[in-house]
C-alpha cells in the first residue's frame, strides 16, 4: 500500500489491487457527496478532486477503476443539476481501461471473471458508451461512442459467462443480470403486470397505501421529512436534492418508525412472501422532484421490482426507460420491471412523484420459498 503521504491523492491506494481502490476511492467520496442540505452533491473542490483522480489513473493504472466509479457515481452533476458531460466521457474511458488492469478477457474462468468484477467493467463502460452516443450532438461523435459500445457488448458474446445470451444480445441496452441466471427462462425489460400477483395485490390495496401515504405527506409537521431524516437511503443517482426515499422494509430489516404511521401499508406487505422470504427485499417510498432524472444504472439480480405510483397527479410527466422499452407512471396502476435493465428516470412535471418500489424474489430462482410461479412466457 502506498500511503496518502507519498502521493497526492488523500486515500490510501495498491499498485496490485484496484479492487482496494476502488472501496477506498468510494469511502473518501461518500463523505465529501452526503451532505445535510439533502441535496447530495459535491461542491467545486470536491468535483476537481474527482477530475484529478481521473488524471492521476493517467500515471497509476491501478486508479483507472476507483476514477471510474468516483466520476460515475459523484461528479455526473454539479449541484446545480448540470449534467458534467467531460466526467461522464473520462468514467467510460476509465471503465475501459481498467479492463486490462483487472486482467478481464475471455480466457479467464467465469469465477475469476465475477472475482475480477469484470461484469462492472465491461458492462459500465458498454452502458456509459452508449448514453453518449445517443445524447451527442455532433453526428460524427454520436457513431463513435455507438462503436466503443457495441464493441464492449460483441466482445462479451465471446466470453465463457455469457455463452447462454450470446444470440439474444443485440443491443448494448439488452445487457440484464436475470437473463445470466436464468439463460432458458423469459426475459423483457419490462413484464405484463397483470401476470404478476403482487401487481394485482398492490393495485387492489393502492387507496390503503395512499391514504396512509397522504397522511404522512399533509401531516402538519413535515413527518414525511422527519422518516426521510431517521432513516432515509443513501444514494448518488439522481439529480442533487432530486430523488429521496423513506425505507420500509430493506434486507428483512423493518422500519418500525414508519410501521407506527403506517401500521395497515406494513401488515398488507408483511403477508406477501415475495418479499418476506426474499433475503435481499428493499421496499421504499420514493419521492421524486420536478425536473429530476436518475442516470442511468443496472440493478442486481436474481430480483424483479414493482413500482405503485400512489401520488404521480401528472400521469404523463414521469417516466421510465428500462432497456429499450419506456413507461409512464399512473396512479395505482404497477409496473413490473426488470431493473437489471440498463435504467433510468425523468420527471418534467411540477409536482413531486411518489412511487411504492419495492424489489420482490425473481419467479424463477428456485432459492427461495418466494411461492411464484416461473412463467413460461412473459
Amino acid at each position: 500500500l502506498v500511503s496518502q503521504s507519498a502521493h497526492p491523492l488523500k486515500f490510501e491506494f495498491s499498485r496490485e489491487s484496484d479492487l482496494f481502490n476502488q472501496g477506498k476511492a468510494i469511502e473518501y467520496f461518500e463523505g465529501k457527496y452526503y451532505n445535510s442540505e439533502n441535496r447530495w452533491s459535491l461542491n467545486d473542490d470536491h468535483l476537481q478532486e474527482a477530475v484529478d483522480l481521473g488524471r492521476a489513473a493517467e500515471v497509476e493504472p491501478a486508479l483507472a477503476l476507483a476514477a471510474a466509479q468516483v466520476l460515475y457515481l459523484f461528479a455526473w452533476f454539479r449541484r446545480s443539476g448540470e449534467i458534467i458531460r467531460e466526467n461522464i466521457v473520462a468514467s467510460a474511458q476509465l471503465f475501459e481501461r481498467s479492463i486490462a488492469v483487472g486482467g478481464c478477457d475471455n480466457s479467464i474462468t467465469s469465477e475469476s471473471w465475477i472475482e475480477q468484477a469484470c461484469d462492472i467493467r465491461f458492462g459500465q463502460a458498454a452502458l456509459l458508451y452508449h448514453w453518449l452516443g445517443d445524447t451527442d450532438a455532433d453526428a460524427a461523435q454520436r457513431d463513435a461512442f455507438r462503436t466503443r459500445s457495441y464493441g464492449f457488448l460483441n466482445y462479451l458474446k465471446t466470453v465463457p459467462r455469457f455463452a447462454g445470451i450470446a444470440e439474444t444480445w443485440t443491443s448494448p441496452m439488452h445487457m440484464n443480470f436475470n437473463q445470466l441466471r436464468f439463460p432458458d427462462k423469459p426475459s423483457k425489460p419490462i413484464w405484463d403486470s397483470s401476470k404478476v400477483p403482487l401487481a394485482l395485490f398492490m393495485e387492489e390495496y393502492y387507496q390503503v397505501f395512499r391514504a396512509e401515504l397522504e397522511a404522512i405527506v399533509n401531516h402538519p409537521g413535515d413527518l414525511y421529512e422527519q422518516l426521510r431524516k431517521a432513516d432515509g437511503s443513501v444514494e448518488s443517482l439522481a439529480t442533487p436534492g432530486g430523488w429521496d426515499a423513506i425505507r420500509i422494509v430493506r434486507y428483512g430489516h423493518w422500519n418500525d418508525m414508519f410501521c407506527e404511521v403506517a401500521p395497515n401499508t406494513c401488515a398488507l406487505l408483511r403477508t406477501r412472501p415475495e418479499l418476506v422470504n426474499c433475503p435481499y427485499v428493499n421496499t421504499n417510498y420514493y419521492k421524486l422532484m420536478p425536473n429530476a432524472h436518475l442516470k442511468p444504472h443496472f440493478g442486481n439480480a436474481p430480483r424483479l421490482t414493482a413500482h405503485l405510483p400512489v401520488i404521480a397527479p401528472e400521469p404523463l410527466r414521469s417516466g421510465i426507460s428500462v432497456g429499450h422499452e419506456h413507461s409512464i407512471w399512473q396512479e395505482g396502476r404497477v409496473l413490473i420491471l426488470d431493473d437489471t435493465f440498463p435504467h433510468s428516470v425523468s420527471h418534467w412535471g411540477k409536482e413531486p412523484r411518489y412511487v411504492l418500489a419495492t424489489w420482490f424474489c425473481h419467479p424463477c430462482d428456485e432459492n427461495t420459498d418466494h411461492r411464484q410461479t416461473c412463467p413460461d412466457e412473459i
